[in-house]
């Protein structure tokens, strides 16, 4: 029989990454600190964005299956690396999803081109939008991303 400890553990990874980039941004006091990261050396290198959403009660299914059948084709036209999606398991009304980019500038450029583009707005947007109460952003850099899988490798393997 086949353990799920796996699929657990990179289920809890971005939410434990999101608690650590979450309790940093409130640290912060201002854009400056943000500029600051930007221009960063790491700004240059690549990146995971780690989204997470909160869909309106019992929509979950109804969110998956547009995310799925509208969204994932429309982010590969537009050449997004979708590393991975789906429900999450703490709870019946939360999602992910995990992209990879070449740097934080290109993130920015292109979530900015793809989000202003007819394909998203009058593709997607809406049916997607019209199920999310909240969502949220972390990014971490491909180095930390090698950490994690690391340590996912190690628990698998003990």
């Amino acid at each position: 029989m086949q353990s799920h400890r796996p699929y657990l553990l990179f289920a809890a990874v971005p939410l434990i990454v999101l608690s650590a980039v979450a309790v940093t941004l409130f640290a912060q006091t201002g854009t400056e600190d943000k500029v600051k990261a930007m221009a960063s050396p790491a700004a240059s290198q690549e990146v995971f964005e780690i989204l997470t959403l909160d869909i309106k009660p019992g929509r979950r299914d109804e969110f998956h299956n547009v995310y799925v059948t509208q969204s994932v084709p429309l982010l590969k036209k537009w050449n997004f690396n979708v590393v991975a999606y789906g429900p999450s398991l703490h709870d019946a009304n939360s999602y992910y999803v995990i992209r990879r980019f070449k740097s934080l500038e290109d993130r920015e450029k292109s979530e900015g081109a793809f989000y202003s583009s007819d394909d998203w707005k009058s593709g997607p947007r809406e049916g997607i939008m019209g199920l999310v109460e909240h969502f949220a952003y972390a990014v971490v850099s491909a180095e930390t991303w090698k950490k994690i899988s690391t340590a996912v490798n190690i628990k698998e393997n003990q």
